[in-house]
């Protein structure tokens, strides 16, 4: 009767860790190529040291999240940088599909860009 008292105390207080904590869960697609998935994207937590990065399939997930709002942050080499604020509730997951689009230059900050360097001057003494 002692072991399946202390198997049922061993139950609950396992139960009870479980609770108030959430997860998200998601994917993250390629605008430009016909929503494929973005291996290797960046997502995390902003504030926080939480973070985690796509699988070959575009997957993601956060675990142990702190109910409440947070801010998630996409990145991505060569695309755009989004923000998301999002809901967490424990116990259920919450699912975010997101794409990502390429970052895009303007021509004139091309040119800008080259005429602040051919500006510069280099001096060298011997």
């Amino acid at each position: 009767m002692k072991h399946l008292i202390t198997l049922f105390m061993l139950f609950i207080s396992t139960i009870s860790f479980g609770q108030g904590t959430g997860l998200i869960v998601g994917k993250i697609l390629d605008n430009e190529m016909n929503e494929e998935p973005l291996i290797f994207a960046n997502v995390f937590i902003k504030g926080t040291d939480l973070k985690s990065t796509s699988d070959v399939t575009g997957l993601f997930l956060l675990e142990n999240l702190k109910d409440g709002i947070h801010t998630l942050v996409f990145s991505y080499p060569g695309y755009e940088t989004k923000e998301l604020d999002v809901q967490i509730i424990s116990g259920a997951p919450t699912e975010i599909n997101l794409v990502l689009k390429v970052k895009t230059l303007s021509l004139s900050a091309l040119t800008s860009s080259r005429e602040t360097s051919k500006n510069k001057t280099t001096t060298s003494s011997f």
